[in-house]
This record gives structure tokens, C-alpha cells and sequence, in this order.
């Protein structure tokens, strides 16, 4: 959910310094006589990713002579392996995310790269630079080799889709027992149909809800004890006041957790009139 430059490194570069870690000729050679179509692939998928149509990327077993393993073992072999000859255009993209933040969740911290549409499915983009996104290992697991199969299935790619500008996760707060935030969807009512789809499938697929609730729900552990020394001296107009600073504070992110979190508090009359001391004292 955080934007990305787009690499600037190029797919024949990323090919030609894959290629050139190859030791077996015949093999060699079957990936150089496909080259001009893998870059064709790169150059097809960067112009689909710009309009929001990635699902109409065709899904392939093989390219040529070169086997869909074969593909993929470019990656893992020349990419992702240590000793790879393409390791520095590996690192030089896992490190491009601002702070190590994860851009799918924006909590995560990068630590490897993932197939936006996975090499399983799309061996011809197993090296593609636009195709490789740094992310967490949370993030990596839950996407897995999800891919889209229609337009409203398509998941935020950080290098082409901006969903940063206008708010579309809200939080409620349960006050059956134990206050609690939980996390949802709710786009802003002059998105397409398709753009609504897309936010709730990202969501959904990298379990923004499951995230975000439990970073709040952790945080309203401490929140407890500063809000109850705020009330004892400001009064209710001072917890609100502290909450919507708060709230401001995270304003550049208006779909982090922080950002919904602070928002939902400050707008309830029954938690910032005495309801944060329901809160479980527990271990912090």
C-alpha cells in the first residue's frame, strides 16, 4: 500500500547478466535465442501493468526450447542465489523500498522479493524487474502463487497503482467486553466496481485486517495508562485533543493502522469520555 519507483533497471540488462552466469553452452544458447521474446514478454507486461490489465498476461509452460524450469531456475540460480551472477540487481531491488518498509502492508520489513505474478504461472517473467517487488515474509507467504484471473482480482502493485490518496480502510470499536478495533473495507463511493474489488482482494489476500487489528489492539495496551494520566489532568477534551494529534500525526499514511486507529478513537464519545479504561492493563 506504499508507492514504489518503478526499477530502472532494464529486462534485457537483467537477462544479459543472468545469462552470462550460465555454464552449460546448449542451455546458453537456448536462453540467448529467446531473449528478444522474454524482453517482448517485460515490455508487454509494463504497458498491461499501467493500464491495470496484468490479468490479461497470457500464462505460459515453456518459452521456445527453454523449459518452464528452466525459467525459473534462471531466477533462483542466478537472482536469489548467493553467488548468482545477477545477485546485485537481486539486492539493488530488495533494498529500493524506503526504511525496509514492506509496500503490500506497510509494517513488515523487506526481506525478500516477490513475483507479483508468480513464476509458477509466468516462468517468461521468473526475471522481469517490474514483475519483482521487495516485500516481507508475511506478506510473501500469504500472497503465495495467487494470481488474477479478472480485472477486480488484481492485487496493489506498488511500481503502477496508487491507492495512497484517498482513505478506503476504516476501523470499528467492539465495546462488548474489552474495547477492540477491527479493520474493513469501505472504498469511497466514486470508485469503479473494479477498483473496490481490487482494494478488498488486497486486503484480503496479504490479511491487512489480521495486521492491522493486532498492531492496534497491542497498542491500545499501552495507549491505556497515557490516556488515563491525560484524562486525570486535561479531562475528556484533552484525550480527544491528544488522539487527534495523533491522528494528524499519521496523516501522510491514511490507510496505515495508526492513522484509522487514531481516527476511530477520537471520534467515540464513550471511549475518550472513560472507555480506554477498559482496556486490559496486561503485559506491555
Amino acid at each position: 500500500m506504499r508507492r514504489l519507483t518503478t526499477p530502472t533497471i532494464l529486462p534485457a540488462r537483467v537477462l544479459s547478466v543472468c545469462i552470462s552466469g550460465i555454464k552449460d553452452a546448449d542451455l546458453e544458447a537456448r536462453l540467448t535465442a529467446i531473449e528478444p521474446t522474454l524482453i517482448a514478454t517485460a515490455t508487454q507486461y509494463d504497458q498491461h501493468a499501467k493500464v491495470e490489465t496484468l490479468y490479461q498476461i497470457p500464462r505460459v509452460t515453456n518459452v521456445g526450447a527453454v523449459t518452464k524450469e528452466e525459467l525459473q531456475n534462471l531466477y533462483t540460480e542466478q537472482m536469489s542465489a548467493t553467488n548468482g551472477a545477477a545477485r546485485s540487481v537481486y539486492n539493488a531491488l530488495r533494498n529500493s523500498a524506503p526504511n525496509s518498509k514492506c509496500p503490500l502492508c506497510g509494517i513488515g520489513t523487506i526481506a525478500v522479493l516477490d513475483h507479483h505474478l508468480p513464476k509458477s504461472r509466468y516462468p517468461d517473467l521468473a526475471v522481469c524487474p517490474y514483475n519483482l517487488v521487495p516485500v516481507c515474509e508475511f506478506c510473501n507467504n500469504a500472497k503465495r502463487a495467487r494470481y488474477p484471473l479478472s480485472a477486480g482480482r488484481q492485487t496493489i502493485h506498488p511500481y503502477y497503482d496508487d491507492f495512497t490518496q484517498e482513505q478506503w480502510i476504516y476501523a470499528k470499536l467492539d465495546k462488548i467486553g474489552p474495547p477492540v478495533l477491527s479493520y474493513f473495507v469501505q472504498p469511497p463511493s466514486h470508485w469503479s466496481s473494479t477498483r473496490c474489488e481490487r482494494a478488498q482482494r488486497h486486503f484480503d489476500v496479504v490479511k491487512l485486517g489480521h495486521s492491522f487489528t493486532s498492531n492496534a489492539n497491542d497498542d491500545l495496551i499501552t495507549l491505556r495508562a497515557h490516556l488515563g494520566s491525560i484524562g486525570k489532568t486535561k479531562g475528556v477534551k484533552g484525550v480527544r485533543d491528544y488522539l487527534e494529534d495523533e491522528q494528524s500525526r499519521y496523516s501522510g499514511r491514511i490507510n496505515s493502522w495508526q492513522f484509522v486507529m487514531y481516527q476511530t478513537l477520537a471520534k467515540d464519545n464513550w471511549f475518550i469520555s472513560g472507555g480506554y479504561l477498559e482496556i486490559p492493563k496486561g503485559a506491555v
